[in-house]
């Protein structure tokens, strides 16, 4: 979904993310980039061996960008909305505290 919030054009995002209406183009592709960004941070270290820093530090920001959206859905009393940012965001969570013990 960082892809399509990144570089798709709003008016066709819209149809299926009625949200970016309410918030300005750039804020719309800074989340985009924050998503793609921390996936990046998540699978690359992995692959070329870069230890555990990068992709714990991912699994942080993704997981406050996913509470984020969660409180937001929550405010638009969308709380069917918020289950998938709740979800990503426990399971982020969970491989944050995995990744330091």
């Amino acid at each position: 979904m960082g892809t399509k919030k990144a570089f798709r054009p709003i008016p066709e995002l819209a149809g299926q993310m009625p949200w970016v209406n309410t918030f300005n183009k750039r804020t719309v592709r800074l989340i985009g980039f924050a998503e793609l960004a921390g996936g990046l941070g998540l699978v690359l270290p992995g692959i070329v061996g870069l230890g555990l820093l990068i992709p714990l530090i991912a699994a942080l920001c993704l997981a406050i960008l996913m509470i984020g959206a969660a409180v937001y859905h929550l405010r638009l009393k969308d709380n069917k909305g918020a289950i998938p940012s709740i979800v990503l965001a426990g399971i982020l969570l969970i491989l944050a505290m995995y990744m330091v013990f």
